[in-house]
């Protein structure tokens, strides 16, 4: 329908041109070269006697692409021989002009690339899982510290059933149900790049992981760095100088007050000692105010954490 209304106004611009616009083939000339000189991507070839000119069509602008490359560059799951390939194929989307551009205008920081190749084979498996709602089967590794690959679950398949796939600190999680209860939320998340020998399977993932799927968008707010925990409400008591930090982890849309001289935030984590460990940056500066036992399990950890040093 869109296309068929692009055809009416091509009509009513030749019928423009027919009456009464008049100019000298040299004005053409120079408008095109001065669009051209500001940057119009306006392509011209000679075909026969005639000068034909055109205007290659983009999907994105140039600032659009360059925050895709950067984002790509960035990303630890993506192999490095891979990396340069897809950045390569983003640049060239921005046509001929800007394609130099963006590639001597991308930044090579130092990122740890992760080095399963078969990554893209991986996405696309669970991918495809996941719209169809089928459980997948694969294995899952660790590095020992020659690099080689260690298979847990002593070598055997797991077979799970996938809800989605999160990207979180340049790592790519896959995130599947689990519905046994150690399992907090019912949740179990694996690193994309430690997965191989990925199968999608005949079977239909059941009707609580379906449930699941459709809550699943809370989840990626409430983790940290993946790892399990039972999710509680707390209330946390900061100085103004982390006000920027707390927006950072948990968002702008959280509610900040004033408390004294200091700030305090109602906000939802996962109990986990990833979650003490990202407190610990802020001794002095940050506590727990509430709840009880959430604020005692952290000094518990703490002490813990101490004491193993000690006796060491």
């Amino acid at each position: 329908m869109a296309e068929t209304k692009v055809q009416k106004i091509k009509l009513l611009k030749i019928w423009e041109i027919l009456n009464g616009i008049k100019c000298d083939r040299r004005t053409i000339y120079g408008d095109i070269d001065a669009m051209q000189s500001n940057g119009y991507s306006i392509l011209n070839r000679r075909r026969g006697h005639d000068m034909v000119y055109w205007v290659e069509e983009r999907k994105f602008d140039l600032p659009e692409l360059k925050i895709i490359m950067d984002a790509i560059q960035n990303s630890k799951f993506i192999p490095r021989d891979k990396t340069e390939e897809l950045l390569n194929k983003i640049a060239s989307l921005g046509g001929s002009e800007s394609t130099h551009l963006l590639k001597r205008n991308t930044v090579r920081f130092h990122v740890v690339k992760h080095t399963n190749d078969d990554i893209y084979i991986i996405t696309e498996c669970l991918e495809r899982a996941i719209e169809c709602e089928h459980r997948v089967s694969f294995r899952y590794f660790d590095l020992n510290a020659s690099g080689e690959r260690v298979f847990r679950h002593d070598n055997q398949l797991y077979q799970e059933e996938p809800l989605a796939m999160i990207c979180d600190d340049g790592n790519y999680y896959l995130i599947c149900y689990r519905a046994e209860p150690e399992y907090a939320n019912h949740v179990k998340v694996f690193r994309v790049d430690r997965i191989a020998d990925i199968a999608v399977l005949d079977d239909v993932i059941s009707k609580e992981a379906k449930r699941a799927s459709k809550t699943i968008a809370n989840y990626p707010k409430q983790v940290f760095k993946m790892y399990g925990g039972k999710i509680r409400k707390i209330r946390l008591a900061f100085d103004e100088c982390l006000i920027g930090v707390m927006f950072n982890k948990f968002g702008e849309e959280i509610s900040i007050k004033k408390y004294g001289k200091r700030y305090t935030a109602s906000v939802e984590v996962q109990i986990s000692p990833t979650f003490w460990g990202w407190l610990t940056q802020f001794p002095g500066t940050m506590e727990i105010m509430s709840p009880v036992d959430v604020k005692e399990a952290y000094a518990a950890w703490v002490r813990s954490a101490i004491e193993s040093e000690e006796s060491k």
